[in-house]
């Protein structure tokens, strides 16, 4: 079983679309409240699983921060945890919302983006600072939830152009193999 841990709901709501999309049936999300929950808890969510088949998927936002060195303090968590259970850390770069900036047919689908018009802020999304104004950007009423509703069922894994997400779809596709 594919256990994915993440810091935001948004995320849970794109990552079950995606999962649906690859065929992969046995997953759980744990959600939790941002990033402090998510890295308060995370020693303590792998360390307590009892299926010994268990597979960790440990996704969160770089927002701005150093990969290296987020990277580092997540894998520390999980080798505290007894680190004996297969995982994965990915950093999505900078904020989930690149990922769909990275797919503008998908934004066309969900209505964020008129067919064919390709404005500059979708050139090079990981780069935004903050992706999510981006896309308040497009529509001033843009709100998390909501856009991951509209937008992750359109989201394609072979046109999605994000490096971050292609990472994500690999991870995935490795821990769901074994």
């Amino acid at each position: 079983m594919l256990v994915i841990l993440t810091e935001e709901e948004s995320m849970e709501i794109t990552l079950r679309e995606i999962l649906r999309r690859l065929g992969v049936v046995e997953f759980q999300i744990i959600t939790f409240q941002g990033v402090g929950d998510l890295e308060a808890s995370l020693t303590t969510k792998i360390k307590a699983w009892r299926d010994p088949h268990a597979r960790f998927l440990v996704i969160r936002d770089n927002d701005n921060g150093n990969c290296e060195a987020r990277k580092k303090r997540l894998s520390e968590m999980i080798r505290a945890a007894g680190g004996t259970k297969p995982a994965k850390i990915r950093l999505v770069m900078q904020e989930l919302e690149a990922w769909f900036l990275a797919d503008p047919e998908a934004l066309e689908n969900a209505g964020y983006l008129k067919p064919g018009s390709r404005p500059a802020l979708l050139r090079d999304p990981e780069n935004h600072q903050r992706p999510v104004d981006a896309l308040r950007k497009l529509d001033p009423a843009y709100q998390k939830g909501l856009g991951a509703r509209r937008i992750a069922p359109y989201l394609d894994p072979d046109r999605n152009t994000a490096a971050s997400f292609h990472a994500t779809i690999q991870a995935i596709r490795d821990l769901t193999a074994a």
